[in-house]
Protein backbone atom coordinates (compact mmCIF):
# COMPACT_ATOMS: atom_id res chain seq x y z
CA UNK A 1 0.00 0.00 0.00
CA UNK A 2 3.21 2.47 0.42
CA UNK A 3 4.38 2.04 -2.84
CA UNK A 4 1.17 2.62 -4.44
CA UNK A 5 0.64 6.22 -2.22
CA UNK A 6 3.77 7.08 -3.44
CA UNK A 7 3.53 6.06 -7.28
CA UNK A 8 0.29 8.30 -7.14
CA UNK A 9 2.15 10.94 -5.08
CA UNK A 10 4.67 11.10 -8.24
CA UNK A 11 2.45 10.97 -10.81
CA UNK A 12 0.70 14.02 -9.67
CA UNK A 13 4.05 16.02 -9.28
CA UNK A 14 4.77 15.41 -12.33
CA UNK A 15 3.83 18.20 -15.25
CA UNK A 16 2.05 15.12 -17.58
CA UNK A 17 0.20 13.70 -14.77
CA UNK A 18 -1.06 17.38 -13.54
CA UNK A 19 -2.21 17.75 -17.66
CA UNK A 20 -3.73 14.58 -17.54
CA UNK A 21 -5.82 15.43 -14.32
CA UNK A 22 -6.53 19.19 -15.69
CA UNK A 23 -7.72 17.33 -19.26
CA UNK A 24 -10.01 15.02 -17.42
CA UNK A 25 -11.50 16.88 -15.32
CA UNK A 26 -11.96 19.89 -18.19
CA UNK A 27 -13.89 16.47 -20.19
CA UNK A 28 -15.87 15.24 -17.68
CA UNK A 29 -17.34 19.33 -17.18
CA UNK A 30 -17.55 19.50 -20.74
CA UNK A 31 -19.94 16.21 -21.08
CA UNK A 32 -21.84 17.70 -17.98
CA UNK A 33 -22.42 20.88 -19.74
CA UNK A 34 -22.96 19.27 -22.65
CA UNK A 35 -26.07 17.15 -20.85
CA UNK A 36 -27.49 19.98 -18.94
CA UNK A 37 -27.57 22.02 -22.66
CA UNK A 38 -29.15 19.03 -24.12
CA UNK A 39 -31.21 18.38 -21.33
CA UNK A 40 -33.19 21.86 -21.67
CA UNK A 41 -33.34 21.72 -25.20
CA UNK A 42 -35.04 18.19 -24.89
CA UNK A 43 -37.82 19.63 -21.69
CA UNK A 44 -38.76 22.48 -24.22
CA UNK A 45 -39.54 19.73 -26.78
CA UNK A 46 -41.71 17.70 -24.54
CA UNK A 47 -44.19 20.96 -23.24
CA UNK A 48 -47.65 20.98 -25.24
CA UNK A 49 -51.55 21.45 -24.64
CA UNK A 50 -52.38 18.52 -22.49
CA UNK A 51 -55.28 16.79 -24.50
CA UNK A 52 -52.46 16.65 -27.73
CA UNK A 53 -49.41 15.53 -25.30
CA UNK A 54 -51.74 12.68 -23.74
CA UNK A 55 -53.25 11.68 -27.19
CA UNK A 56 -49.19 11.12 -27.79
CA UNK A 57 -48.48 9.32 -24.87
CA UNK A 58 -51.62 6.68 -25.83
CA UNK A 59 -50.84 6.53 -29.57
CA UNK A 60 -46.82 6.22 -28.86
CA UNK A 61 -46.32 3.95 -26.08
CA UNK A 62 -50.40 2.61 -25.43
CA UNK A 63 -49.60 4.82 -22.03
CA UNK A 64 -52.51 5.73 -19.48
CA UNK A 65 -52.75 7.45 -16.69
CA UNK A 66 -52.88 5.32 -13.47
CA UNK A 67 -52.46 8.02 -10.39
CA UNK A 68 -52.77 12.21 -10.12
CA UNK A 69 -52.54 14.65 -7.38
CA UNK A 70 -52.61 18.59 -7.12
CA UNK A 71 -48.83 20.05 -6.15
CA UNK A 72 -48.61 22.71 -3.29
CA UNK A 73 -47.78 25.16 -6.72
CA UNK A 74 -51.21 24.50 -8.51
CA UNK A 75 -50.02 22.27 -10.58
CA UNK A 76 -51.75 18.97 -11.22
CA UNK A 77 -48.67 16.07 -11.80
CA UNK A 78 -50.06 12.44 -13.22
CA UNK A 79 -48.46 9.04 -13.75
CA UNK A 80 -49.32 7.54 -17.10
CA UNK A 81 -48.60 3.72 -17.24
CA UNK A 82 -48.36 1.28 -20.54
CA UNK A 83 -48.99 -2.30 -20.13
CA UNK A 84 -45.74 -3.33 -20.96
CA UNK A 85 -44.34 -1.09 -18.28
CA UNK A 86 -43.18 2.33 -19.77
CA UNK A 87 -44.09 5.31 -17.87
CA UNK A 88 -44.17 8.59 -17.95
CA UNK A 89 -44.65 11.74 -15.40
CA UNK A 90 -46.56 14.84 -17.12
CA UNK A 91 -46.85 17.88 -14.95
CA UNK A 92 -49.31 20.10 -16.28
CA UNK A 93 -49.72 24.39 -15.58
CA UNK A 94 -53.11 25.67 -14.37
CA UNK A 95 -52.55 27.26 -18.01
CA UNK A 96 -53.38 23.86 -19.63
CA UNK A 97 -49.28 23.45 -20.70
CA UNK A 98 -48.10 19.70 -19.94
CA UNK A 99 -44.47 18.72 -19.58
CA UNK A 100 -42.73 15.24 -19.29
CA UNK A 101 -41.11 15.51 -16.50
CA UNK A 102 -39.37 11.83 -16.03
CA UNK A 103 -39.73 9.03 -18.54
CA UNK A 104 -38.70 5.25 -17.50
CA UNK A 105 -39.27 1.69 -17.71
CA UNK A 106 -40.25 -1.75 -15.59
CA UNK A 107 -42.95 0.34 -14.07
CA UNK A 108 -44.39 -2.12 -11.45
CA UNK A 109 -47.93 -1.81 -9.50
CA UNK A 110 -47.65 -1.86 -5.80
CA UNK A 111 -50.84 -2.21 -3.49
CA UNK A 112 -51.45 0.84 -1.41
CA UNK A 113 -50.61 0.46 2.47
CA UNK A 114 -54.09 -0.10 4.13
CA UNK A 115 -55.41 2.17 6.93
CA UNK A 116 -55.47 0.17 11.14
CA UNK A 117 -58.79 2.04 12.09
CA UNK A 118 -57.59 0.22 15.23
CA UNK A 119 -54.85 2.23 16.27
Amino acid sequence: MVALETNRRQTLASSTGIARLLLGGLIGFSVMLASVVFAGAHAQSTCDLRKSLMAKLDAGYNEHPVGVGVASTGNVVELIVSPDGTWTIVVTKPNGIACIAAVGEDWQAVEPPTLDKAS
